[in-house]
């Protein structure tokens, strides 16, 4: 739902700013200048589908499952999601693992480590895909007239941008609880 409130509120702004400021210099109508500001949030939101699947489809898996360091956060970036609050609004962003039959939301078998390496799989993925949709969202600065690619593409790729980047922070920031919770259970089972 925050989402959903954040994008509509975004749209508006862009809209009502390019209404009052950029309609009237190129003859757009009000009509026009909604119709382009969807547009353009239809493009960036159909160019994180395609970069997702691109990702989950096209991309061996063996470069996403196992404990891979370079999909983490550090502790100094651990400690900038905390200064900007990441345990105050992790819980309220957008949680997609119902694609992948996985929800991230909550770990349900903490003591078993195959489930745990697909935990920690799927938020590899995440993190690529989120990144992915970053980079390329910002094609959907192209889907509107030339004239409005300041105006409307790129706040709308802004937007899109900051609301992909809060899900990678959320998942590398998990990633190093995820490998020391795996870590823990290996040695717990050889001592069995």
């Amino acid at each position: 739902m925050l989402y959903a409130i954040l994008i509509l509120g975004s749209m508006a702004v862009i809209s009502i700013v390019n209404i009052f400021a950029v309609a009237p210099l190129y003859d757009y109508s009000l009509l026009q200048i909604i119709l382009w500001t969807c547009i353009s949030t239809v493009c960036v939101i159909i160019i994180d589908g395609i970069m997702a699947t691109i990702v989950r489809r096209l991309m061996p898996e063996k470069w996403f499952k196992g404990l891979f360091k370079g999909y983490i956060a550090g502790k100094r970036e651990c400690r900038f999601y905390e200064l900007i609050g990441i345990k105050k609004w992790k819980d309220k962003v957008l949680e997609l693992g119902g694609f992948t039959n996985l929800n991230k939301s909550k770990i349900e078998d903490p003591t078993n480590n195959d489930y745990v390496l697909r935990y920690i799989t799927e938020a590899n993925y995440g993190v690529i895909c989120h990144v992915a949709g970053i980079i390329f969202g910002f094609g959907a600065i192209f889907c509107c007239p030339k004239n409005l690619w300041l105006t409307i593409g790129l706040p709308v790729s802004i937007v899109s941008a900051v609301l992909s980047a809060l899900p990678t922070f959320i998942l590398r920031y998990n990633l190093p609880k995820l490998h020391r919770l795996y870590a823990l259970n290996q040695r717990r089972t050889k001592k069995q």
